[in-house]
């Protein structure tokens, strides 16, 4: 639809701008429609927009969100000028992408041509550390953005630095940043810490983040669902079953996560134990045998929490 209401723009023989062209690339960025995204980088380039940074560095962020690092890359490389939004846009894509190496040299040459960097530059960084499990190294730029640049820290970044600590199992840690926040954290700080909480099994402290969400944001079934399978892990069934009928009575729904890939101009859609899609058996006999080359690779499957029949398999 955004596509279509873009076309309508020219047909009815109104004027491009950066604006309506980056939005129509944030669109593509947010379903990672490459094809399009590339429909739209040769329009800006017989357009003439292909020099304007804003829509460039929307252009950048869409190829980097798409997977194609390598062309967001070439896009940065040949603007003739450049500002902080694009230099932003090309440490996010690397940042996102995991090669930290890239992401901090990037910083570096770009506080060395002079440009100055802000919060969004550091959250980026912060985000590169994160994935890459370099938490000392996180926790010195979010040091550097507050105390040496005098840059406030936002949520979000504070959100980044709980989620890096909680990913190393350091959530008590976790939990003390919380509580030096200058401002009270919301539902997303709360929910990284229940996130990490449920992989490293600290039922202690999530019953602590879920009891702050439940106020928070009582209607999300997200929450609801990774206290109950850490229970679940843990072995405390009753507890288990007690916040199932918890988001009976609240009227909370498990509303299902959907993810697609797009090949050859189709999308495909996917869902959690999903067999409607045409090349479905094709794809579970592709997955047998990935997790056949996983367990030679040393993997083990965890067996610790088998779903008893009184909760819902599929909801877990």
């Amino acid at each position: 639809m955004a596509m279509d209401i873009f076309r309508e723009i020219g047909l009815e023989g109104a004027r491009y701008d950066c604006v309506s062209i980056s939005a129509a690339l944030s669109a593509c960025a947010s379903l990672s429609s490459l094809r399009h995204g590339k429909e739209l980088h040769g329009f800006m380039v017989r357009g003439g927009f292909e020099l304007d940074l804003f829509a460039s560095s929307a252009l950048i962020d869409m190829y980097a969100k798409c997977g194609s690092l390598g062309l967001a890359q070439r896009v940065f490389d040949v603007m003739e000028t450049r500002n902080e939004v694009s230099w932003n846009s090309i440490i996010a894509a690397y940042g996102n992408h995991g090669p930290l190496q890239e992401c901090l040299a990037l910083f570096d040459a770009m506080e060395g041509e002079g440009y100055e960097s802000d919060s969004v530059t550091f959250l980026a960084i912060m985000s590169a550390c994160g994935h890459a499990g370099s938490i000392e190294e996180g926790r010195r730029y979010f040091n550097m953005m507050v105390e040496e640049r005098g840059i406030p820290a936002r949520r979000e970044h504070y959100a980044c630095l709980i989620d890096m600590l909680g990913r190393a199992g350091r959530l008590g840690e976790a939990f003390e940043v919380i509580g030096e926040m200058p401002f009270s954290p919301d539902a997303g700080v709360w929910g990284t810490l229940l996130g990490a909480c449920r992989i490293h099994g600290d039922v202690e402290l999530a019953e602590v983040a879920s009891k702050q969400l439940s106020q928070l944001d009582p209607q999300n079934s997200g929450y609801y669902v990774l206290l109950s399978n850490l229970h679940a892990d843990s072995g405390t069934w009753g507890r288990a079953d007690e916040i199932r009928s918890v988001m009976k009575e609240r009227g909370v729904q498990k509303i299902p996560g959907f993810s697609w890939i797009e090949v050859k101009n189709c999308n495909n859609v996917f869902a959690a134990a999903d067999k409607n899609h045409q090349e479905a058996s094709q794809i579970y006999q592709l997955l047998d045998h990935l997790l056949v080359e996983l367990q030679d690779e040393g993997y083990v499957s965890r067996l610790d929490s088998p779903v008893p029949p009184l909760i819902d398999a599929e909801a877990c």
